[in-house]
């Protein structure tokens, strides 16, 4: 309970009040139904309806139509028959409906008793498959999409109405939603019934209203990408409906810059550290850009944030999959769903940098949302072999690139700082293994996110952050790295972080990558007990390719305690091997693939800073961190 208050704040109160109300009943008059005789018809907005030209996208567009109509939609990826082929309430695990007639705010989501895992129905809830089938029924006119979409919406607006069931639960998926319907009514409004379009319009204004409503506890409890997500839904929904909602796009925007001034770092990234969250924020800013009028502030943001994946390399290949992971999109793409490079592309090209043409038909982000047109400024210039990418130093070791993790943000991060991840050409030799769940077993969910789970040296039995909760962490940790440096042939950088540093001192790494390997060394201020490390290998690495590992067990696939896996994606883990290295205490310990055997390495120790000095057979070089 007192980690709860101390998480809330101030909002505390403004919390207790909600809570107060969903369990008086007040909800009801709060969320009472909306006259439909007093909705207006929406306006159709301009939004992901630009025709691709490209063959391949138009391809992709038709293949998944076609799998959502025979298989049916897609979550997590997985084909499951939700709103395809049944309710909209139907469990993906379970096959149970959620209740559909209950008021949202009396279904338990959270408890152990909950139904199953909420977030399986609202990834097919947010709708992206109707989207890709009024797409598809735009390149062909005559197929089946367009009266399956039909159907599924038929279905939508009779089993969900507005503030019953599950799937108006969350603000955020009602934003959501309502960016994928306009969507589908910029492609193909002009094909459905006017009753059916006046029921969707009925709920897109009752969608409004509860985004308003439920502002304050948003407010109190979401301040991250839901805040955002719910300005940007504003946007949109009084965007569709001028008159009625004069105000919501004001109110829209001021949400969203709010959030993003204190989500957004002057570099790209924020304070949500993860991989997944960085491409759905981004994606809203994408989504306000192209429905005109964005603030300058907004369209810097995306920018940034944009440029901020290119430094991160998402645009050369795979990157780690850092911090916690679930899919989440605005935008509606066919391609496979682990790819950030579409957004990234999609954010200089609106930024005005000069994006080749063949990009537009390899991603559907440009292919739908952006046409022909393209910028002139030369994309940015990076230094060859040494890249600082917010949280994160990108660096070059002939065909291996490696991330070296050196700081991080506050919400959705894992217990992964100084974390390292090695790719050799498209092989992952140490790879982040993943999520695994949110709101699954807390074993498994603890199983990911935790430093057992990552290339971190801890003490025996510790934790950078230790976990509390699904989300939440019972300490915080300050970090401090040095610039990269030159010695030798190679390029060094030293990070230093004080998790430990009541019981065992501060805890330091260098990094040194040249042509030959990479070597990670690794120090402690005061060796006191034992040391453990965890090295998740990529699917085809052996731990025969790392030299300075002793005291080494490997674990695959391991139920008790949970060692041993990987997360492709949200709620799906398989086996895969994890090196655990161990043993007594010591002051410094040295790893790698490929040793630079011919750079020595020396820490100093200052009260608020740290030194290492590499020497090699040229002169030396100092590296410092400063401020931990």
């Amino acid at each position: 309970m007192m980690g709860d208050l101390r998480a809330l704040g101030y909002s505390a109160p403004l919390r207790a009040a909600y809570e107060a109300s969903k369990r008086s009943n007040f909800h009801r008059l709060l969320f009472r139904e909306i006259d439909p005789a007093s909705v207006p018809t929406s306006v159709v907005l301009s939004l992901g309806d630009q025709v691709p030209e490209g063959v391949a996208a138009r391809t992709r567009c038709l293949d998944d139509a076609r799998q959502v109509v025979n298989q049916g939609t897609r979550v997590f990826g997985r084909r499951v028959p939700t709103g395809a082929r049944a309710e909209w309430g139907t469990d993906p695990l379970t096959g149970e409906v959620w209740p559909e007639t209950t008021p949202w705010w009396q279904i338990d989501i959270r408890s152990e008793a909950r139904l199953s895992d909420v977030k399986y129905v609202w990834e097919a809830g947010r709708h992206r498959d109707l989207v890709v089938l009024a797409r598809a029924s735009v390149l062909d006119p005559v197929g089946p999409w367009f009266d399956h979409m039909v159907l599924m919406v038929e279905r939508w607006v009779r089993e969900c109405r507005p503030e019953r069931g599950i799937h108006w639960y969350s603000s955020l998926e009602l934003a959501l939603r309502a960016v994928a319907w306009a969507q589908v009514i910029a492609l193909v409004g002009d094909r459905l019934h006017p009753d059916l379009r006046a029921r969707m319009d009925h709920q897109l204004m009752a969608s409004a209203r509860h985004i308003l409503v439920e502002l304050p506890y948003t407010f109190s409890s979401m301040k991250n990408n839901h805040l955002l997500g719910d300005g940007l839904g504003l946007v949109v929904l009084g965007l569709m409906f001028p008159e009625r909602g004069k105000n919501w796009r004001k109110i829209g925007d001021r949400l969203m810059l709010m959030q993003l001034r204190r989500h957004m770092r002057p570099d790209g990234f924020m304070i949500e550290d993860s991989l997944s969250y960085h491409r759905f924020v981004l994606e809203m800013l994408i989504v306000r850009y192209l429905l005109g009028g964005a603030p300058d502030e907004l369209r810097c943001a995306m920018e940034a944030a944009g440029i901020g994946l290119l430094r991160l390399g998402v645009l050369d290949g795979p990157v780690p999959q850092f911090g916690d992971w679930d899919e989440g999109r605005i935008l509606v793409d066919s391609g496979p769903a682990g790819s950030t490079a579409g957004s990234a592309w999609a954010s200089l090209a609106l930024s005005g940098f000069d994006v080749p043409l063949s990009t537009a038909d390899e991603y559907d982000e440009l292919a739908w949302y952006l046409g022909p047109e393209r910028g002139h400024r030369p994309l940015p210039s990076l230094d060859e072999g040494c890249v600082q990418a917010g949280y994160f130093v990108r660096l070059d070791a002939g065909a291996r690139r490696l991330w070296f993790k050196i700081g991080g943000g506050p919400s959705h991060q894992h217990a992964d700082l100084s974390s390292v991840w090695i790719r050799d050409g498209e092989r992952w030799l140490l790879e982040d293994p993943g999520t695994g769940t949110y709101n699954g077993p807390l074993h498994i969910r603890n199983g990911f996110r935790t430093s057992a789970a990552h290339t971190v040296r801890v003490p025996l039995g510790g934790d950078q952050l230790l976990p509390h909760r699904a989300f939440r962490w019972l300490r915080s940790v300050r970090s401090a790295a040095s610039s990269a440096g030159r010695v030798d042939d190679c390029v060094a950088v030293l990070s230093v972080h004080n998790a430990f540093q009541t019981e065992h001192g501060r805890v330091a790494r260098v990094v040194l990558a040249g042509p030959g390997g990479v070597t990670v060394v690794d120090a402690v201020e005061e060796a006191r007990g034992g040391w453990t490390m965890t090295l998740p290998l990529g699917p085809d690495a052996s731990v025969e390719e790392f030299f300075g590992l002793t005291d080494l067990v490997c674990h695959r696939g391991e139920e008790s305690p949970w060692l041993g896996w990987r997360s492709p994606t949200y709620g799906r883990w398989e086996r895969s091997t994890w090196a655990q290295v161990s043993g007594p205490s010591e002051h410094q310990g040295r790893w790698g693939v490929g040793e630079i055997s011919n750079v020595q390495v020396d820490f100093r120790w200052g009260d608020s800073s740290v030194q290492a000095r590499l020497s090699g057979s040229g002169s030396p070089l100092m590296l410092t961190a400063v401020g931990v």
